[in-house]
């Protein structure tokens, strides 16, 4: 049910005018090109475009206009076309196209026809049914898991996408859904409300808005007659206005992104080797069929020449036979359980991984981060808090210059407080006790114990603002409105006995004139009457641009209240901290007042409210790094995996928090935006193995660099959170989406969604990852030998005695239960730490590494050895196997001697299993194994079931009774396994691994660019850098006061990593809103 309030007593409106020959693409386009002069030359600016789509600016659409189907047809739903839900049967459909299925299912079907027209059809449908069940089971969990996945995340989706929003219809003011939304409608926008789709400014009150997700620029963007157009998906981060909406759904700027989102998605590197491994395997099962069938053709054709056999029809069944015992070849050959272990791997890790945060919307994501060798990750909100925090502070006068002529110690009277983290640099705004040690809060605490500037301080940040603040009890608060108010409200709310609400509630009636925030002048400004507490007069309030509010201070408040006048060198002062601040990547920003007399005419207003102000404070805000981002990204450089951050913000602070994460160091290059857009191809691939920071960064830029080092053979990881982000979170091998910040197109776009927005779950990412991979080598290395060993026996078996020693039926027990099982063993291993202790698999390293073919080969030699020993050799071996001499043995005895060879056969993979824990040259195989808790269940579940078939099988299973002789043997034989395994890892063979190639230093020179390659300190690594600083910082204040060259002298010699060139101080500096943007 709609709200409605009644805004307009008009009841005559009516909507005569609608212009259908205005098209959607016509609109759309407008917006796409922002070109609003070719609307004012068509039709007169927004009020006439509005008259002619049948709406007006005052009372918008009527009921019945915004429900016609004929505007609905036209210009479109604010829903994007979604395509309908898949269903099961389309994943099951999908699975079944698997190549390893598809060739087990052909086996399968022919098993089968063979079975019931040749041999016994009472037991010869048994082989070929038993692999459709074990293709049934891998389709049915494969695809169950595909369609429960997509149908949460649909839900998760309806629900977080759906709200309503505030619309005129008619005259009223009503509450709608946001996708009722028509084209026409007049949309009123509030500060924290989400655009819903692409309009025009109509009018408005200091509207500025966060179009960073569209067009990865982090400055707010403000909203005027001059700059009217609206993006859909964009955040109103203070003021108000109304808007008319041109273009909804998939003709908005949002959908259109939206759309590009529909190519297919590429292979991951673990999908294209398991699929060559599947064809390797295909081709060599079938060689040995071909000449398994070969063999006996000819031995059959020999015999029947030699002999003189006439040809009867019934000889046709022979040849058949062979066909039957080719086909068992093959399905032996082929791996069931690999495709089965996959999606076991994949979805155990994605449970996982939900617990550290990670939402996994492809399961094959969670392989391919074990092999990423690229992490190209934004700034705000990964490695950042996204919570602009005042971290640095300056209030009122702060040293006595006679101090100085006293020769009394510039520290040890220093009355400056600051709050820094202990990366940061010292300055000179420390203050030491006695004991040597910074006391920060000294100096902060007595001039805040002065109620005169603490009243001041309240008022000019709680009153100067637009942003609030929700509190919650259970979580963080939630910033809304400009980042930056918003840091200094938390900052209000630490004050003695101080609420920023509690100050505007009782002073609302006070504000006289709100000047906001001008691009022009970078300052904003409240006007008041005085405190009812001082007689008469007006009081201004002002904070922007710390340097140019600066210059407009005459004025500087001392401890006790009283405003002096500011002299030479307090201000050179405060200028040098200013660039000291914004050197270490700070937003600066200075509060400053004046007391007036009277309100200031329209002529002089702003000369009588922007000059002459009194020096309040300077404080230095930013966006802390999360605590646990500098170990995380340690370890993942640990781990053989370069970080790169790509952040919309200015050149300073993307360095600083780069060099704070740990990504920028020494050699490294930092390079914005516009510079990377000039490199050529062959300069980005000389500046790539050295690239760490792009700043400035626009979604394009960051596509190229992933698509270039994808091309270099990279697995290149990437995080975004903006409509923007999406293109190059589908060209990433895996892309990363932000759960809180991050759009829906984002996710949509996404692998994997960040649930807590932080990087150190990428890490985690990471080390699950490995696991997987780790998993599935595991098993294939298992299965390998499995499969080898059973080849050989039936392929050499048929041809020497016509027939495979191992049933069919058996070895489906072999090749599908207990390899089905083994992956369910082998796959849900947990990861350990020292999966980061080493170097990532590329993109083009073999899925079966050199030790693994040891592993395998050995193994399979030990065990073909002793089969062939007990096939070959039963006439010296009766007594071991406790039976009679071979010319006495009955038809139970054959039966039992073939019994044995399966026991032995299948107790030999059992302890193989163990084996196959292993990968490298480690020697305990048992290691962590009481950890291991499925994989020793599904080992005792196994032989539990391998002493039911050997003891009960029958006559169906082809199995006897064996006494414990004879069970002793075959355990003895499998044990040998264990043994021989450790010799093999006694061998010095080493893995083929990633090349850690050690990189040059640039050759900036040769370049043809300027670039900024991060620079070694004077000071080596063991000296006493924190002692050097704060010598440094002692000089630099005496020598700002005496205003000697030896600053400049001295300043040079300590070139520091948090330094920066004056241009690009000076450039951060001229940008648009109070301090550099964020992203």
């Amino acid at each position: 049910m709609n709200r409605n309030i009644d805004i307009n007593n008009s009841n005559n409106y009516n909507n005569n005018d609608n212009d259908y020959s205005i098209t959607s693409e016509e609109l759309s386009g407008y917006v796409q090109e922002e070109n609003y002069e070719a609307i004012k030359q068509r039709y007169g600016g927004v009020l006439g475009l509005s008259k002619r789509l049948g709406s007006n600016e005052e009372n918008g659409l009527s009921q019945q206009e915004a429900t016609n189907e004929e505007r609905i047809f036209r210009f479109g739903r604010n829903k994007m076309n979604e395509v309908a839900q898949k269903s099961l049967l389309f994943f099951i459909w999908q699975a079944i196209h698997d190549k390893t299925l598809v060739i087990l299912i052909i086996s399968a079907v022919v098993s089968i026809i063979l079975g019931l027209t040749v041999e016994d059809r009472k037991t010869g449908w048994i082989d070929g049914t038993a692999i459709l069940v074990a293709v049934v089971i891998v389709v049915l969990v494969t695809a169950g898991n595909d369609y429960n996945k997509e149908k949460k995340f649909r839900k998760l989706n309806t629900i977080r996408n759906e709200r309503n929003v505030s619309v005129v219809r008619g005259g009223h003011l009503s509450s709608i859904s946001v996708y009722d939304v028509v084209v026409g409608d007049v949309v009123k926008l509030e500060t924290g409300d989400t655009i819903p789709a692409d309009g025009l400014y109509i009018a408005g009150q200091s509207i500025a808005v966060d179009e960073s997700s569209m067009t990865g620029e982090s400055d707010q963007k403000r909203k005027s007659n001059d700059r009217p157009f609206f993006l859909s998906g964009c955040q109103v981060l203070e003021g108000s206005a109304s808007m008319l909406v041109i273009a909804v759904g998939p003709n908005s700027q949002w959908g259109k992104l939206k759309l590009l989102l529909q190519s297919p998605d590429s292979d991951t590197p673990l999908t294209q080797k398991l699929e060559k491994l599947a064809e390797t395997i295909g081709k060599f099962g079938l060689i040995a069929a071909i000449l398994t069938f070969g063999v006996l053709l000819l031995k059959y054709v020999i015999v029947f020449v030699k002999e003189g056999h006439t040809w009867h029809w019934s000889e046709l069944g022979t040849i058949v036979g062979f066909v039957v015992t080719a086909i068992t070849i093959i399905v032996v050959a082929v791996p069931e359980g690999l495709p089965l272990a996959v999606t076991i791997s994949l979805a155990y890790s994605m449970m996982k991984m939900m617990k550290d945060q990670n939402l996994v919307r492809h399961l094959e994501a969670c392989e391919t981060m074990g092999g990423a060798t690229n992490i190209c990750s934004d700034k705000t909100g990964t490695l950042t808090q996204n919570r602009m925090t005042v971290v640095k502070k300056i209030i009122g006068k702060s040293i006595n210059p006679d101090d100085l002529e006293n020769g009394k110690s510039i520290v040890g009277q220093q009355h400056r407080d600051i709050y820094s983290s202990p990366t940061s640099s010292s300055s000179r705004h420390n203050v030491y006790n006695d004991s040597g040690k910074v006391n920060q809060h000294g100096y902060e605490m007595e001039m805040l114990s002065n109620s005169r500037i603490l009243t001041l301080l309240a008022e000019g940040i709680g009153l100067n603002s637009t942003a609030y603040i929700e509190k919650h009890t259970d979580r963080l608060n939630d910033h809304i409105g400009s980042k930056t108010e918003c840091a200094l409200l938390e900052w209000l709310e630490t004050m003695p006995n101080q609420s920023y609400e509690t100050v505007r509630r009782e002073n609302k009636d006070r504000v006289v004139k709100v000047y906001p925030f001008s691009s022009e002048k970078k300052m904003s400004a409240v006007l008041m009457n005085q405190n009812q507490n001082i007689s008469g007069g007006l009081i201004v309030y002002v904070k922007g641009a710390a340097e140019i509010v600066l210059n407009n201070c005459a004025n500087i408040i001392d401890k006790n209240g009283e405003s002096l006048q500011m002299s030479r060198d307090e201000k050179m002062l405060l200028q040098k901290d200013i660039e000291i601040f914004a050197s270490e990547g700070l937003r600066t920003l200075v509060l400053a007042y004046k007391e007036i007399n009277g309100e200031p005419s329209s002529s002089d207003e702003a000369m009588v409210i922007f000059t002459g102000l009194t020096f309040l404070a300077l404080v230095g805000i930013k966006d802390p790094v999360r605590k646990e981002v500098p170990r995380a990204v340690k370890r993942c450089q640990g781990a053989g995996i370069f970080v790169r951050m790509l952040t919309g913000d200015n050149i300073l602070t993307a360095k600083n928090i780069a060099r704070e994460c740990g990504i920028l160091k020494d050699g490294g290059v930092a390079i914005e935006g516009p510079q990377f857009r000039l490199l050529t191809d062959d300069q980005l691939d000389t500046i790539i193995p050295h690239l760490q920071v792009i700043a400035r960064c626009s979604p394009t830029d960051k596509f190229r660099l992933v698509h270039r080092l994808r091309e270099l053979g990279e697995v290149v990881a990437v995080t975004g959170d903006g409509v923007n982000d999406a293109p190059q979170l589908k060209e990433a091998d895996v892309g990363f989406s932000m759960g809180i910040a991050g759009t829906e197109v984002a996710k949509e776009a996404s692998d994997i969604v960040l649930l807590d927005d932080n990087f150190n779950s990428i890490a985690k990412a990471v080390i699950w990852g490995r696991n997987v991979y780790d998993s599935i080598r595991k098993f294939i290395q298992f299965q390998l030998t499995v499969n080898i060993v059973a080849v050989l026996i039936a392929f050499v078996g048929s041809i020497t005695n016509g027939e495979s020693p191992l049933r069919p039926v058996q070895l489906l027990w072999v090749n599908l239960i207990m390899d089905t099982l083994g992956a369910l063993a082998l796959s849900t291993e947990p990861p350990s730490d020292e999966l980061f202790n080493r170097r990532p698999y590329g993109r083009y390293d073999s899925l079966i590494t050199c030790r693994m073919w040891r592993n395998i080969i050995g193994q399979s030699i030990y065990q073909v050895a002793f089969i062939f020993s007990i096939m070959y050799s039963a006439a010296s071996m009766v007594e071991l196997f406790d039976l009679p001499k071979v010319e006495l043995w009955t038809n139970d005895d054959k039966t039992v001697y073939h019994t044995i060879i399966f026991n032995t056969f299948v107790f030999c993979q059992f302890f193989n299993e163990i084996n196959c824990r292993v990968l490298d040259n480690q020697l305990n195989v048992f290691r962590n194994i009481h950890k291991s808790y499925v994989f020793v269940g599904v080992v005792s579940l196994c032989i539990f079931i391998q002493v039911i078939l050997v003891e009960f099988g029958g006559e169906f299973f082809g199995t006897r009774h064996l006494d414990y002789k004879q069970w002793f043997f075959c355990i003895i034989i499998g044990f040998g396994s264990l043994i021989w395994g450790l010799c093999l890892r006694l061998l010095p063979l080493r893995d083929k691994t990633t090349a850690n190639v050690e990189v040059k230093p640039l050759d900036v020179k040769n370049l043809g660019i300027d670039v900024d390659v991060e620079s070694q300190p004077l000071l080596g690594g063991k000296s006493n850098w924190k002692k050097a600083r704060n010598v440094f910082t002692q000089i630099n204040v005496i020598s700002a006061f005496r205003n000697q060259p030896r600053l400049k002298r001295t300043k040079t010699l300590f070139a520091t990593k948090s330094s920066d060139s004056n241009a690009r101080y000076n450039r951060n500096l001229n940008g648009s809103g109070y301090g550099s943007g964020s992203r």
